[in-house]
């Protein structure tokens, strides 16, 4: 009689299998979200660091606003109004030189297109 004991004692449980399924599922459903805890912590560090460069490089773009601008303003004004920082006459020259030869370059090409949209016949050339 002492066998049948041994024997009904080595016999797994129904639950003996299901509770050892449960307690696998379990670890490993911590350990995933442990470890995306973890991941979502280093991302949010790493956004949080990125944004903090682009909002320091751009402040200095928009930092100027209201009475800064205006006052930015007026001296960029004052300072071109000044005879001392107008450009000199062969200067001058050689710029309007430049612009006539660009135009002369583009305006056929121009004249064209100007044509092709509105569908009109080309104007006379200006002499």
């Amino acid at each position: 009689m002492e066998e049948s004991k041994e024997v009904a004692s080595k016999e797994p449980g129904l639950f003996d299998g299901i509770a050892q399924f449960a307690i696998k599922t379990v670890i490993v459903c911590a350990a995933i979200v442990v470890s995306g805890i973890i991941m979502l912590d280093y991302l949010d560090d790493y956004a949080s660091r990125r944004m903090e460069q682009v909002e320091a490089t751009i402040k200095p773009l928009t930092s100027l606003g209201g009475r800064q601008f205006w006052t930015k303003l007026e001296r960029a004004l004052e300072q071109q109004a000044d005879p001392a920082s107008d450009v000199s006459p062969e200067k001058k020259r050689k710029i309007l030189a430049q612009i006539k030869v660009i135009s002369d370059r583009w305006r056929p090409f121009l004249n064209e297109a100007a044509t092709s949209i509105t569908g009109e016949p080309n104007p006379p050339p200006k002499q």
